[in-house]
């Protein structure tokens, strides 16, 4: 999967992408269930039409800018959320780092610059995407850009879950926040994911106990203790107890099993079982 940043793209003499290309536009913090009826629809055009699959993303989402201190964090992390897009098969990604330059493009140039450099030759984006400075590209303007630029458009609606709420990636912030996991996880498709890469440190304090010394930009569940199943880099699992206390979060281990990680820099994410 080849990865190009915004940067890059203004640069660009010649396209990056020379067989055309069939995208999806949008945060995708998670990603989650709403997200994947995009990508279906974009893998499906790339298929047909033997165009290159690809996203144009942020490398955080813009609410972290916007929200400043009001913040609650993040579904996923950049890291993970790359290699999932790997997994599920994309050829390339875009990715923007919002800043207040981005923010003041118009709609007609940032889509000028992407049918310049990757060649878009079928969108795909939710009912209510809006983007450019003051929001002033939607779904009634990028239908007549289409017509005029020759590039196929869809705009997918939302996606509930089966308590009708809608799936989007604040509702899975608030579920996190509820420690309902199994919400979550009904949400995403797959378990609500925290990334422990690089963030933990030996307590030297105390055995089998690691506590984190990484600032982690992810939505965490409430202050208390979790019974957490810890994933290895070497594709094992060890179940652990998460204690997070005021902005203290610290992880142990029962030293009578067997396959305690010998180092920190084994972890790789937790996934949340129950709060106890």
């Amino acid at each position: 999967m080849e990865i190009f940043s915004w940067d890059a793209l203004v640069k660009a003499k010649a396209p990056l992408i020379t067989q055309g290309a069939a995208v999806s536009i949008g945060g995708f913090d998670g990603p989650h269930r709403g997200h994947v009826l995009l990508f279906e629809k974009v893998f499906e055009a790339a298929k047909k039409e033997n165009l290159k699959a690809g996203l144009i993303t942020f490398s955080r989402s813009p609410r972290f800018k916007k929200a400043g201190e009001n913040y609650v964090g993040d579904v996923s992390t950049l890291r993970l959320r790359l290699q999932k897009f790997e997994e599920l098969g994309f050829d390339f990604i875009v990715l923007i780092d919002f800043s207040c330059s981005f923010a003041r493009i118009e709609g007609v140039q940032f889509f000028d610059i992407l049918l310049k450099t990757i060649r878009i030759r079928y969108l795909a984006v939710g009912t209510d995407f809006r983007c450019g400075y003051r929001l002033d590209t939607g779904v009634p303007e990028l239908i007549q850009l289409g017509s005029e630029q020759g590039f196929r458009f869809d705009s997918i609606g939302q996606l509930t879950a089966a308590n009708n709420l809608r799936i989007s990636s604040s509702a899975v912030r608030v579920a996190v926040e509820k420690a309902d996991f199994t919400l979550a996880k009904d949400l995403l498709g797959y378990p609500f994911l925290l990334d422990i890469k690089d963030v933990f440190t030996p307590d030297e304090q105390k055995v089998c106990s690691y506590k984190a010394v990484k600032q982690i930009t992810q939505i965490l569940p409430p202050d208390g203790r979790y019974s957490v199943k810890v994933f290895l880099t070497y594709k094992t699992t060890v179940v652990a107890l998460l204690t997070i206390h005021e902005g203290s979060i610290v992880l142990t281990f029962d030293s009578i099993q067997k396959n305690i990680p010998a180092e920190e820099k084994d972890f790789d994410t937790v996934e949340f079982i129950q709060k106890e």
